[in-house]
């Protein structure tokens, strides 16, 4: 066991969300401020899109000269297959701040990483967040090194849960998160060897769920079908077969792939789960991004919402340090916001009736008039 280190601030999770906050509180304040990242450095990161109000929150981190500097493409807008048989499109053009982006992911989190250390972060990577004990300071924090294999702790003053979806954090401190709904996201990343993808991200609805496929900057293309669990075992059957099949059958997407030549196919399975903490802060510990509230990937926002959690969430950990009360205004903007997403993902979903008795939009869908009503506070 290493020698047990105190910092003022342990964030779990090395995400926009995480690194963001690490960015924000020490432009701020000179802390001891530590991030903890279960992946290693190069690992392949899922979640490219990002709305074109991102550009603001990257200016108040003063990295936005960086990003533009980056391998990053703009998005003219969405091509899709909703509600309808033919495509409507969705086009940035009129937009005062630009088009939407699709990352390069792994340059992004560099970037902000950069940023975190050139400020004085510590980060860890590769280092699995296990436990979390209360102590009179803060929390004693167990901790695994997945290089080495070798369990290490660290005292905290304050944590921030940047974990993602599980929320670790406040699951080993006695808080489950709510879940609503529960999907399962197959994805498929291929790297283009022959012709030219098109530059909006498409969006195909089917009876089993929803697909998406976008041109990523680095001359890749991800395809991902948003489905059931029941329906991703069938896309996982003999090599991935099926969900070569399922995408073969689409009338919109598969035409547009047709177009390039692909090769390096790498598949994922991931889980997606809408939800959100009963709990979501505490005097000395807070949840930001998805470990707070987790989205449908239809709403498009995880990166921008990790990014906005972590600037919003600094005056509450400097009130901490400053022996200031701050009363819990991150929870109540956390809850509305979660509020609003609910409305917007029933209304996207009641767009598509075509397939109301399929089980997949029978979950989640319901009649656009009673959508209507709902949002106007009656049942």
């Amino acid at each position: 066991m290493k020698t047990t280190v105190t910092y003022d601030v342990v964030i779990i999770g090395g995400g926009p969300a995480g690194l963001s906050a690490a960015i924000s509180l020490l432009q701020k304040q000179e802390l001891s401020v530590l991030v903890i990242e279960g992946q290693a450095i190069g690992d392949e990161l899922i979640g490219e899109n990002c709305p074109p109000n991102t550009i603001l929150l990257l200016k108040q981190l003063r990295v936005a000269k960086a990003f533009y500097k980056g391998n990053h493409a703009p998005c003219p807008g969405y091509a899709s297959v909703w509600g309808r048989a033919d495509v409507g499109y969705n086009d940035f053009i009129v937009n005062p701040l630009g088009p939407s982006w699709r990352l390069d992911r792994k340059a992004f989190d560099s970037m902000l990483a950069d940023e975190a250390r050139r400020l004085s972060a510590q980060i860890h990577w590769s280092t699995q967040f296990l436990d979390a004990v209360k102590v009179e300071k803060g929390y004693a924090l167990r901790l695994r090194d997945r290089i080495a294999n070798a369990e290490y702790k660290v005292n905290a003053r304050f944590v921030v849960d940047a974990s993602g979806a599980n929320s670790r954090f406040a699951k080993a401190i006695g808080i489950s998160k709510i879940i609503e709904d529960r999907l399962f996201a197959s994805i498929r990343i291929a790297s283009i060897a022959e012709g030219k993808p098109s530059k909006q991200i498409q969006i195909e609805a089917v009876p089993e769920g929803w697909w998406y496929n976008a041109a990523l900057p680095d001359n890749r293309i991800i395809t991902m079908m948003l489905s059931e669990k029941e329906n991703i075992a069938a896309l996982q059957d003999s090599q991935h077969e099926g969900f070569e099949a399922q995408l073969a059958n689409t009338n919109f997407i598969a035409e547009r792939l047709k177009k390039l030549k692909l090769k390096e196919h790498q598949y994922y399975t991931r889980p997606v789960y809408s939800g959100i903490l009963p709990v979501i802060e505490g005097k000395d510990w807070v949840a930001i991004g998805d470990a707070a509230s987790s989205y449908d990937p239809i709403a498009a926002h995880g990166i921008h919402k990790g990014i906005s959690d972590g600037i919003r969430v600094t005056s509450k950990i400097l009130a901490f340090f400053n022996g200031e009360e701050e009363l819990n205004s991150f929870s109540a903007f956390v809850n509305e916001r979660y509020v609003n997403y609910k409305k917007n993902r029933d209304y996207v979903y009641a767009i598509e009736q075509r397939w109301y008795d399929a089980p997949f939009w029978n979950k989640r869908i319901m009649n656009p008039l009673e959508i209507t009503y709902a949002n106007n506070g009656y049942k």
